[in-house]
């Protein structure tokens, strides 16, 4: 399964009111999940010719005046890991109760993989969400780069909908 589908079928779950999507490259992913969000955001050094909110900017800029609270979160933009580290922070502080991250090029499966252009060192961020305490993350092997899935602990649907009562 390519990591686009299964991006895709995870919208199809949690149907975001708001989807960002931060390196949105060609578009695959941002085209496959488009039916299941109300409102989306993409975040891209290039610009694209894509329908929709694309900005053109760094991932820091855009956070630097970004506010919303998201659902859904994909990262794909720059492959090392201070960058994948820095986008998971600042997608997880606008992260709205009960939605999810997930992130790209956690998982290659080959060594070519590790070049800048494909996966870089973006896969370390792994090792570090699983020491955290406050997170659920799981990696799926997706095609060749693997995909990983964060969200907040004690932020299930069930506890969410129990401490509204």
């Amino acid at each position: 399964m390519h990591h686009s589908d299964f991006v895709a079928a995870i919208a199809s779950i949690y149907k975001p009111n708001l989807y960002l999507e931060l390196g949105v490259f060609e578009g695959e992913t941002w085209n496959k999940v488009t039916p299941f969000c109300e409102r989306k955001i993409g975040v891209d050094v290039a610009s694209k010719r894509l329908s929709g909110d694309i900005r053109t900017q760094t991932t820091k800029e855009f956070f630097s005046d970004f506010n919303e609270n998201v659902d859904m979160v994909f990262i794909d933009a720059d492959h090392n890991f201070e960058s994948a580290s820095l986008d998971f922070e600042n997608s997880l502080s606008r992260l709205s109760p009960g939605g999810c991250i997930l992130i790209h090029d956690t998982d290659p499966e080959a060594d070519w993989l590790f070049d800048q252009t494909r996966c870089g060192d973006s896969y370390k961020i792994v090792s570090t969400l699983e020491q955290r305490s406050d997170l659920n993350i799981v990696t799926i092997p997706c095609v060749e780069a693997g995909l990983s899935l964060i969200t907040r602990k004690s932020n299930t649907r069930t506890e969410l909908r129990h401490s509204r009562i």
